[in-house]
């Protein structure tokens, strides 16, 4: 290895350099190792650099601060760094590398990153997909994105755990706390990380809550209108499902066999009803219309069958769900509404229910639309309480079934105009 020429500066020389700020970025060789410099800078910083070159160009390495490394410490670290260079190395350029690979790699593990390939391979076949997605970009999200996963840590979860728990959204702190923690064991056990800072954490004390979410009008308006890019068959689902309270597995491995359309009437036989009994449907016309535009097969007695086999019924209900909830996020921002609560199918059962009795029936009514075992007819009373309503029925779903039209046509009850739905 060469050395420099130039007699090495003393520390009280270069301190005396150091002193004064310049006006310009100045480098003044300090001597010792050919290309070993002082880089001084207007702001006040000082440093050591060593100037070399590498292919015919100019390459400037810097060593270290003033400040965190001494004259003589510098001056051994450029003496190494010069001797590798003689032999054909570039510390600059590998010192470049290495930073584009560590901000590479950062990138590669950013969390939106990750959890998209998270919802991609570990996710995409579960039906609460689109929550886990909700729950993630709305309360996660916001405090770790640009972070990649490796520097997430117990301060960042608590910060998103504490905000909710003071704002007493314990049931939502509860499900960050679960999510995430599936995020990170699916991370874990990839080895993208090395601990989970959502383990470990206690849980919030929600307790038994049962779910009461029914759906507004307004929803089941842009519901109807979102549904109609499904194709004939699952837009007739859902909107069969609006319309008769049933449940999902009801409608969907429904058969023609049990449609009587002379008397106007749906039964579930009692193999397929939760409660084990046959539940009787009154058909409105707006339902008999819907059916009218679902196609038969003469191979399948299935309403919905699946493409595959048609003996079996149509899946990847969930999957439609989501494409429903995305149009109805746009539909709701179109109109100046705000961002949807969370909403499942089950709960158009409830809508119905509740919807019947705001337009005047009788809960045991409402409860007799939805095949649902009311108080009514729980303990002895299921002896002795054998009346079907079967006219009270009829007569509670063709009033629903004018008010989902009034609420898809955008039609105003108090001016009279009740309208059957058009499809």
């Amino acid at each position: 290895m060469g050395f420099s020429r130039i007699k090495p500066l003393t520390t009280k020389e270069l301190d005396a350099i150091a002193a004064k700020r310049p006006h310009t970025i100045k480098h003044r060789a300090l001597g010792g190792v050919p290309g070993f410099v002082l880089v001084h800078t207007p702001a006040g910083f000082t440093g050591y650099a060593l100037i070399y070159r590498f292919n015919g160009k100019r390459r400037k390495l810097t060593l270290a601060s003033t400040r965190a490394m001494s004259l003589a410490d510098a001056r051994k670290v450029a003496a190494r760094h010069r001797s590798y260079i003689e032999s054909g190395g570039d510390p600059h350029g590998e010192k470049l590398r290495a930073r584009q690979e560590a901000t590479q790699f950062q990138e590669r593990l950013d969390a939106g990153t990750m959890w998209e390939k998270y919802m991609k391979l570990a996710a995409s076949q579960l039906r609460s997909r689109a929550e886990k997605d909700r729950v993630f970009r709305l309360h996660i999200l916001p405090t770790v994105k640009g972070l990649p996963v490796t520097e997430i840590k117990r301060s960042h979860v608590l910060e998103i755990v504490d905000k909710l728990v003071a704002a007493g959204k314990l049931r939502m702190a509860d499900k960050v706390r679960q999510e995430g923690a599936a995020w990170f064991q699916w991370l874990l056990e990839r080895e993208h990380v090395e601990r989970n800072p959502f383990a470990g954490l206690r849980k919030a004390n929600v307790g038994k809550t049962i779910r009461t979410r029914v759906l507004r009008d307004e929803e089941l308006h842009h519901i109807w209108a979102a549904c109609e890019h499904e194709g004939s068959a699952w837009s007739a689902w859902m909107k069969l499902l609006m319309l008769t309270g049933a449940r999902n597995s009801e409608v969907r491995e429904a058969s023609w066999s049990e449609f009587d359309f002379e008397e106007r009437v749906w039964t579930i036989p009692a193999a397929r009803a939760k409660n084990k009994q046959p539940q009787r449907v009154p058909l409105s016309a707006a339902m008999i219309e819907i059916l009218g535009g679902i196609p038969q097969f003469a191979d399948t007695d299935r309403l919905f069958p699946a493409l595959r086999n048609p003996r079996n019924a149509m899946s990847g209900d969930q999957k439609v769900k989501d494409r429903i909830d995305a149009r109805l996020r746009k539909l709701l921002s179109d109109a100046g509404g705000g961002e949807p609560e969370n909403w499942r199918v089950h709960d158009l059962r409830r809508t119905v229910a509740t919807g019947l009795q705001r337009l005047g029936f009788r809960p045991d009514i409402a409860d007799q639309v939805i095949g649902h075992v009311s108080g009514t007819r729980m303990g002895a009373a299921a002896h002795y309480l054998h009346y079907r309503y079967e006219t009270e029925k009829r007569q509670a779903l063709e009033a629903w079934s004018r008010h989902i039209g009034e609420v898809v046509e955008g039609t105003s009850r108090n001016q009279g105009n009740v309208r059957e739905i058009r499809l």
